[in-house]
């Protein structure tokens, strides 16, 4: 019988990443982090899901090069991953941490409060529009918040152009409802 250390359990050197998942990732990871961004309002949150996010494209790599468009997957599967953030942090709401018995480092300074004082209202108004119209509302954070033209958009979602530019009029039109802006008419030229 052999020493354990003589013994070969068969374990395998990691390879590294396929080359064409690290292309892949490395090209749309900025649109991917935008995206959660958007959704978490939290840059460490945001990276978090998107890691999470990345694990999970990796392990369907294949599924996600045999679909006609692997970005709309890929897309989905971030979306799915955000839900899931959101889902894991309403099961531990009840374990939070008082603000009172946080570190020093912890706690937010004023510079980053006022960043976000302006988004309640946005944030609320997007979250009604996801449920009232999902498609518009995604179109919507494609658009604005991860910076994709309609072309993009229209491949992310597996929608016609048309309709990816429609839905991101129609949402934006009611976003500025659901928020009681005035609606921008016509100016004088």
């Amino acid at each position: 019988m052999t020493s354990p250390d003589e013994q070969d359990f068969g374990v395998i050197e990691p390879a590294g990443l396929p080359t064409d998942f690290e292309a892949f990732f490395a090209r749309h990871m900025n649109e991917f982090l935008r995206v959660a961004g958007a959704r978490t309002r939290n840059p460490h949150d945001a990276e978090e899901v998107v890691m999470e996010a990345a694990v999970q494209m990796f392990r369907k790599w294949p599924r996600i090069l045999a679909h006609p468009r692997p970005i709309a997957l890929a897309h989905r599967i971030l979306a799915n991953k955000i839900t899931d953030f959101y889902r894991y942090r309403a099961r531990t709401a009840g374990r939070e941490v008082s603000y009172d018995e946080l570190s020093y480092a912890e706690v937010p300074t004023p510079d980053e409060l006022l960043r976000l004082r302006g988004h309640d209202q946005l944030d609320r108004a997007l979250a009604e529009l996801e449920k009232r119209a999902p498609l518009q509302a995604q179109c919507i954070i494609l658009h604005y918040y991860a910076d994709l033209d309609f072309t993009e958009i229209a491949n992310c979602l597996e929608i016609t152009v048309g309709a990816a530019r429609a839905n991101a009029h129609l949402g934006r039109k009611k976003l500025v409802h659901l928020i009681d802006l005035p609606e921008s008419g016509k100016g004088k030229s």
